[in-house]
């Protein structure tokens, strides 16, 4: 699989990482931002969605030199901080994207498993999943970047009419008034949506393969609305329909904020919709991370071909989702708490912020 002959752009690459993000940011957004926001926790996604914007700057200025070279972040790494330093910091990431391409494997068993067989062994939703991205991380990157291409124009179709259908429950009352004093609890909601909007910086690590990516901060900034936009009226509409006292005892609020719809008798199991859209936004998520990581190992390890860690990256991942946490409360506690959020968050804008002033004072960036 050579990067010549492989390439995705900017905008295809941005388009990979949305998609991948919003299995977990409907998941996490609106229960969060209703337990640290409160009524204004819908505000805490705006506020990330800007750090997003600003991320994708420092990842475009970070490859401003490039010329079109086929670098990823790996690579920038070993320019800024050394052979050695790079080398550090690289495994580090591989770490990361290794512990997160298992729990999401988990999670997405546990969510098949709690609205679909709930008296089914977890390995089978496992067993019907790996294949699939076995298959696609044998393949070629492009090709699924075209797949995420699709699946977000049948997403924004099945949001915004999900969103549409839910209006009739909407309470303004519930989201509104926002003052001054709600600034605090605002940025504090703005925490948990940075630790899975930082997601864009693995994504870099596939920068061998990406085409344009100085073009990072204008396709960041579109990225960015989309993000702003789309989940915030998520998160409003959970929480203006239900309150956000109920939202954030939720594990789910939006797959069960649908359940609410009667506009009439065929709309009245539109979750159905849900579920398949969480199932196809898993796939892609699982696969982008185990891209990343055939990625990321095969600068770290000094090999020729990432298509040949397939095989390996797969059978962990099986392995690794069914030990990685003891049961589905188990795992919502490890995501949930104030390492993993801290972690996300200085993977994700830290590092590279760090990296970025690092260069320019070396002047290598």
């Amino acid at each position: 699989m050579g990067s010549r002959n492989n390439k995705i752009s900017m905008r295809q690459t941005m388009i990979m990482y949305i998609v991948a993000c919003l299995s977990p940011a409907t998941r996490l957004f609106p229960s969060m931002g209703a337990r640290y926001g409160r009524h204004a926790g819908w505000a805490g996604v705006l506020v990330g969605a800007a750090a997003l914007a600003a991320l994708a700057h420092i990842l475009a200025a970070l490859f401003k030199k490039d010329d079109g070279a086929p670098r990823g972040l790996a690579d920038v790494f070993g320019s800024v901080f050394g052979r050695i330093g790079g080398k550090l910091i690289t495994a580090a990431y591989l770490l990361w994207a290794v512990l997160l391409y298992a729990l999401y494997i988990r999670y997405y068993a546990e969510r098949m498993l709690a609205t679909i067989f709930t008296t089914a062994d977890i390995r089978f939703f496992m067993l019907a999943m790996m294949p699939l991205v076995f298959i696609a991380a044998r393949g070629r990157l492009e090709v699924f970047a075209r797949f995420s291409e699709v699946s977000i124009l049948l997403f924004t179709v099945i949001l915004l009419a999900l969103a549409m259908c839910l209006m009739p429950t909407f309470k303004t009352e519930n989201v509104w008034p926002v003052t001054h004093l709600d600034a605090v609890p605002i940025l504090k909601s703005s925490y948990p949506v940075l630790g899975i909007l930082g997601y864009l910086t693995l994504f870099f690590f596939l920068g061998e393969h990406i085409s344009n990516k100085r073009d990072a901060a204008r396709q960041g900034r579109k990225a960015a609305v989309y993000i702003g936009v789309m989940l915030t009226l998520i998160t409003a509409i959970c929480i203006g329909t239900l309150s956000w006292r109920v939202v954030e005892r939720m594990p789910a609020p939006f797959f069960s904020t649908t359940k609410l719809i009667t506009v009439m008798q065929p709309l009245d199991r539109l979750e159905a919709l849900l579920l398949s859209e969480w199932v196809i936004s898993d796939f892609i998520i699982i696969t982008a991370l185990a891209f990343i990581v055939m990625n990321i190992a095969k600068k770290f390890f000094n090999l020729k071909e990432e298509r040949r860690l397939a095989a390996p990256v797969v059978f962990f991942g099986f392995v690794g989702g069914i030990y990685v946490a003891a049961d589905r409360f188990a795992l919502e506690a490890f995501s949930n708490s104030a390492a993993a959020l801290a972690v996300n968050v200085a993977m994700g804008f830290g590092v590279p912020a760090l990296t970025l002033l690092a260069g320019k004072i070396r002047r290598v960036v």
